[in-house]
């Protein structure tokens, strides 16, 4: 069967493996995914591929062939699926998992010297995507995209442009009402907040500065403003990173959220220092690290300055493939570095990159 052939539909078929001990409960949370490093593990009741399907249609299926074409390596398209913009390198928190947590405290709130991809880049950046077939546009980085208030705005453009989807991860402080109306306007299709906790006493040591009250309410609200609006979109996905600090409360943060939220994401700890090992989990395992790394295949991050990356995990910061202030993104996605990425990643163990190699040491004890 030919590319152009091959679709995935409604009628398409997942396997489920349970999370519980009964594999006929179908009331039971499943994992319906796991990322090709192995580090990550996306729980729901229900596929949130269908839900996403049958409201975006057979574009967001086509779109999805080509992602899973591109994450077996069975294809390089001729651009990006899907392109991660950081505004701005600067977040509200300092939580200990996290590389920003070894900033300075002072830089919180924002740098004016820091540099920042105007919005006016943002924007012939979205427009040079979707004529070159990008589907997918998401807000991601070292940085905490609600402290952009322009984020609804780029999200609506984006969507009107004719993406198919737009995303971003959040600690979920800053998820106001006005905010959240702004985003379901706007067309956001998922939206990932990381809460990392069941309790009150475990949320202050994972997110330290937040508050679980608040950011509870803010989902709470988020998704009756969506049932308000008679809509399934955005999906909402809970996060949890499990360390030290919280794995003892993994299954009460699944049983409290069972049935509000529509899928979760269990995130293994990956430390981005030597001197952090401290916050590995003492329980359940860390998952042997995978350097069949299928990102530089199918999307981008721009950072705040310009610089590309391959991926979106930023232990590999100085894997840098150009800057957009000098190429545009189809130059950089067809350049020699990424074309040099690619062939070390399909290639045996000893060819990986020492970014690449870096990546998969953060998750060994």
């Amino acid at each position: 069967m030919s590319d152009s052939e091959e679709k995935i539909g409604p009628e398409a078929n997942l396997h489920f493996s349970c999370v519980g001990e009964d594999l006929n409960n179908e009331e039971k949370v499943v994992e319906f995914f796991t990322d090709s490093r192995k580090v990550s593990r996306f729980l729901s009741k229900t596929d949130p591929n269908a839900v996403l399907g049958s409201v975006l249609g057979q574009r967001f299926y086509d779109y999805r062939r080509r992602w899973d074409l591109a994450k077996t390596f069975r294809q390089i398209h001729p651009f990006p699926l899907h392109v991660d913009y950081e505004l701005k390198s600067v977040c509200n928190l300092r939580c200990p998992m996290c590389l920003m947590s070894r900033r300075p405290q002072g830089d919180r709130p924002a740098d004016p010297a820091s540099p920042q991809l105007s919005i006016n880049l943002v924007k012939k950046l979205i427009e040079e995507g979707v004529e070159a077939g990008q589907a997918s546009m998401g807000f991601g980085g070292l940085w905490e995209p609600l402290l952009a208030p322009q984020l609804p705005d780029l999200v609506a453009f984006g969507r009107q442009k004719g993406l198919i989807e737009a995303m971003f991860n959040t600690n979920g402080l800053l998820l106001s009402k006005d905010v959240s109306k702004a985003l379901i306007e706007a067309g956001l299709t998922r939206i990932m907040i990381s809460l990392d906790a069941a309790t009150e006493s475990t949320y202050r040591l994972v997110r330290p500065g937040s508050d679980f009250k608040e950011v509870k309410q803010n989902i709470l609200q988020l998704l009756a403003l969506r049932k308000q609006a008679h809509l399934k979109l955005p999906l909402v996905r809970l996060s949890f990173c499990l360390t030290s600090l919280n794995e003892s409360e993994l299954s009460a943060f699944i049983s409290q959220w069972e049935g509000k939220v529509d899928f979760f994401s269990l995130q293994y700890y990956g430390r981005y220092q030597p001197d952090s090992p401290g916050l590995f989990p003492a329980g359940g395992s860390v998952p042997p690290p995978s350097g069949r790394c299928a990102q530089p295949f199918k999307r981008l991050l721009v950072r705040h300055d310009g610089q590309v990356l391959p991926c979106c995990d930023l232990s590999a910061l100085e894997l840098t493939m150009g800057n957009v202030h000098d190429k545009s993104l189809r130059q950089i996605w067809e350049g020699k570095s990424l074309k040099d990425l690619r062939e070390s990643l399909l290639g045996d163990e000893k060819g990986y990159w020492p970014a690449c190699r870096q990546c998969q040491s953060k998750y060994e004890r």
